[in-house]
């Protein structure tokens, strides 16, 4: 295969020498998992990995002349707030429609990794982690935000746990990669997310049913009807259900990982006039079932010293359970999807959203309103011993009541000078609080040893209880209620210098107030938190919830106030140039963002977080309209990133974690994009990643009593490779379109296949080796079954074949426990939809 490529490469035409650029990725050695502080496997190139038939379909997507043009469907995003054909945006965008969403499998935000280069995915029970070109998610709780935000017609979403919600009914997907600080502004620190939904249609009746069941015994139901009132007003009211058993085994309760969901969306369109016309969505979305946890859902091994003091360079792997009350068990060398666990409750998520859309067509000016209101809470309660113990209950509350309103104007007039302007406001209401206490007492006695310098260790085993009697203790609880006001003002514009060459620049001026009150924890004195039992209490009911046991006075003559803010202005810059006699569009740009300072419960704040991106891209379309091959270069610099510092409560024994800023990360990296049609019945894409970034001068904590022998709590992790950064990965698939002849319709195979390189998943220390993942891959196969009409449609399929087990968010919390998930286990099922106009 390698003879082949290296003497197909030496032939090929202008056009097709991106496959040498492939060629040579493909055949580089790599370092699957090697970090600092391993010893590193034999180098591998990425071909060895890869099915032979994965590279045979990507050489031909890049090779093979097209002998009739079968022309690409143009796929229209509204990334810079105008609709533009996704190849004409000097942008790094991966845009999918309703068709490519099912090949993909794309039914939530967690496969997006699968399908966008230079991104992927982890998830905390219901939380969503994105992470982007060397910039990651990491504790997204309390007043932390995600590095991407998410928008669902428009409208931002706050919360890293709403980020996953509203994947149904939808019409395309965009993902913007890099800083999206001018047009977006709000927390756009590394990219955005756009979900929009099906908006009504005046036309006519129309209608979809679709229903699935899958592995874990998961049944789903999705559908939608479209009403004309008359030809001024149509409603559309869209809904899904869906219910399973769970993913993850649970031998000493109920599975964890089960859905029971349900979501609805009324849409009303009135549209008296083809100037205006005005859209009304209501969404409701509630969840429960019972959650993947909330640092994880299970604790896995760690290492220690000969002598049982833990230190992540120790060179003894131990795999008990160390929380107090476990027992020391379950192990933590079961397998990835399997936990003992006694408590597990259900999630208690409600989400409901108002949106009302104003579009005015007047005349030279494009006017857009966008109001919306939002009432959300997320409620998780955890098992915090990890075991079938009768000890330990934990969990977080967030809730969050946010108005947004955007007032947005876009030139639509025949000049070379085009822009858009707008001003936002929003207002953010949000409540959070960490609660924790014991049902049962325990035995804490624990030995000592002598460790470094003659200093005298606890070691961290677990530890029995006394009996299951009820005797409530240990209780801690804090909270913060944090009001955000936030007001932006932006101009973007595009001038056209020549024909075929533009110059882009735009501002956006910033500022965020925030303001704490209510904070602290029922060991502040005078505190905002008070504890409604006394230690050895047994009541006949045990508290369902670890929030019923903790009243909350924000007004407390102790409690912690502050009232920070921030302003900035973030900026864009660029060209882009039409290639002269080719469909091809080169583009350069730079452009920054910002994460706006975080409040902690203590009353102290974070400075805001930056990014600046230098981005230069080709855009091309080729072999007749049948291809398209996009590539770019970019290099980011992140600077005050926050970092997780966690202190001991000496009262609980608990770990309480702290935002502070930790450092800066710089990255840079190539990304591929392509799709062909050879034939009118085949497509092939390929993407591929190759990222590079490593920590300046960044701190972050020791999770552990030990680092390599000495007993640093600070760990300087300059020139190391921030967690989820793998340094390579690529997607190939290929669907083929067959007809069966006579009215019997067509039958679609697809095939997808994902290599990701190694990284690590720490929250906290992005080189502890408790926490790296290996390389791994994933591949998916599907057969879609579509009638003449194209009104139903059967599929089945099966994602992760290989039934890798990925590791998702880690974290270490008291006890120096090792906690973490892992993503979804293979699965397969069937899908049957029908759909009428």
């Amino acid at each position: 295969m390698t003879d082949y490529l290296q003497t197909a490469g030496a032939d090929l035409p202008a056009l097709a020498r991106p496959a040498r650029l492939l060629h040579r990725l493909l055949m580089r050695p790599i370092n699957p998992g090697a970090r600092a502080y391993h010893h590193p496997p034999p180098p591998r190139s990425l071909a060895a990995r890869l099915p032979y038939p994965c590279i045979l379909l990507l050489c031909l997507a890049i090779t093979t002349p097209s002998r009739a043009a079968i022309v690409l469907e143009e796929i229209t995003v509204t990334a810079e707030k105008r609709a533009e054909d996704v190849q004409d945006v000097g942008l790094s965008i991966s845009a999918f429609g309703e068709d490519a969403m099912q090949r993909g499998g794309l039914d939530d935000v967690s496969r997006i990794e699968l399908l966008v280069p230079g991104v992927n995915f982890a998830y905390t029970g219901n939380d969503a982690k994105f992470n982007v070109r060397g910039a990651n998610s990491t504790n997204t709780f309390n007043d932390n935000g995600s590095i991407v935000g998410a928008y669902v017609d428009g409208v931002y979403k706050p919360r890293a746990s709403q980020q996953s919600r509203a994947f149904f009914d939808v019409e395309r997907i965009e993902f913007l990669k890099g800083p999206q600080g001018t047009l977006y502004g709000r927390n756009t620190f590394a990219g955005a997310l756009n979900l929009h939904t099906n908006r009504p249609d005046l036309d006519g009746i129309a209608g979809r049913i679709e229903v699935g069941y899958e592995r874990f015994n998961t049944t789903q139901f999705e559908g939608f009807v479209n009403l004309p009132v008359n030809d001024q007003l149509a409603v559309r009211l869209a809904g899904f259900v869906e219910n399973g058993d769970g993913f993850v085994k649970n031998s000493a309760g109920p599975d964890v990982g089960a859905p029971d969901d349900q979501g609805v969306r009324l849409s009303v369109l009135y549209q008296p006039s083809d100037e205006l016309e005005a859209l009304l969505r209501y969404t409701r979305i509630r969840e429960s079932g019972t959650s993947a946890g909330l640092f994880g859902y299970r604790n896995i091994c760690r290492r220690t010293r000969a002598d049982g003091i833990t230190d992540p360079l120790g060179s003894v792997i131990d795999c008990q359970n160390p929380q107090n009350g476990s027992n020391g068990l379950p192990r933590g060398d079961t397998g990835p999807w399997d936990v003992a666990q006694d408590y597990v409750p259900p999630v208690d998520l409600d989400d409901d959203n108002i949106t009302l859309e104003i579009n005015w067509d007047a005349g030279p000016v494009l006017v857009k309103s966008i109001t919306s209101y939002t009432d959300f809470k997320n409620l998780i309660g955890f098992d915090f011993d990890y075991s079938q113990t009768p000890f330990n209950v934990g969990g977080f509350d967030e809730t969050a009541e946010s108005f947004t309103q955007e007032l947005q104007f876009t030139s639509d007039y025949d000049s070379p000078f085009q822009w858009t302007s707008g001003a936002y406001y929003s207002q953010d209401k949000t409540f959070f609080s960490f609660t924790i206490f014991n049902q049962t007492q325990e035995n804490n006695t624990r030995p000592m040893v002598t460790g470094p310098d003659g200093m005298m260790f606890t070691l961290q085993n677990g530890t029995p209880i006394v009996s299951a009697a009820t005797s409530l203790n240990g209780a801690f609880a804090d909270s913060q209620w944090i009001e955000i006001d936030t007001f932006g003002l932006y101009l973007q514009g595009e001038f056209s210098v020549l024909e075929n060459l533009r110059l882009i620049g735009g501002a956006r001026y910033n500022y965020e107030k925030k303001k704490l009150t209510g904070g602290g924890s029922n060991f502040t004195a005078n505190g905002p938190v008070t504890t409604l039992f006394s230690n050895g209490d047994s009541p006949l009911v045990v508290p369902a919830f670890s929030r019923d046991v903790f009243a909350y006075n924000r007004s407390a003559t102790g409690a912690n106030s502050v009232s920070p803010s921030f302003n900035n202005v973030s900026w864009k810059a660029g060209l882009e140039y039409d290639l002269p006699d080719y469909d091809a569009l080169i583009y350069f740009t730079a452009s920054t963002g910002f994460l706006s300072g975080a409040v902690n419960n203590n009353g102290t704040f974070t400075d805001e977080q930056e990014s600046q991106l230098y981005e230069i891209g080709l855009k091309s379309t080729l072999l007749d309209g049948s291809m398209r091959f996009n590539i770019s270069a970019h290099y980011t610099e992140y600077t005050n990133l926050l970092a997780q510092f966690q202190v001991l409560n000496v009262e609980t024994g608990n770990v309480i974690t702290n935002s502070r800023n930790g450092g800066e990360i710089d990255a840079w990296g190539i990304e591929l994009d392509t799709i062909y049609n050879p034939t009118e019945n085949m497509t092939l894409t390929a993407s591929a990643a190759y990222l590079n970034a490593e920590f300046g001068t960044f701190g972050q904590t020791n999770p552990y009593q030990l680092f390599g022998g000495d007993t640093d709590s600070f760990i300087n992790v300059e020139g190391e490779t921030p967690g989820w950064s793998p340094e390579f990965t690529v997607t190939l698939s290929a669907a083929y379109e067959v007809a069966l002849g006579g009215d019997n319709g067509t039958l679609t195979p697809y095939v997808q296949f994902y290599y990701s390189d190694g990284y690590n998943t720490s929250n906290l220390l992005a080189i502890d080796p408790s926490h790296e993942q290996s390389s791994f891959t994933k591949t998916d196969l599907r057969l879609i079954w579509r009638s003449p009409s194209q009104r139903y449609s059967l599929e089945g399929f099966v994602e992760n074949i290989e039934d890798e087990a990925v590791l998702s968010r880690g974290n270490n919390g008291s006890d120096d426990n090792v906690q973490t998930g892992y993503l979804y286990p293979r699965n397969f099922g069937v899908r049957f939809a029908a759909s009428w106009d």
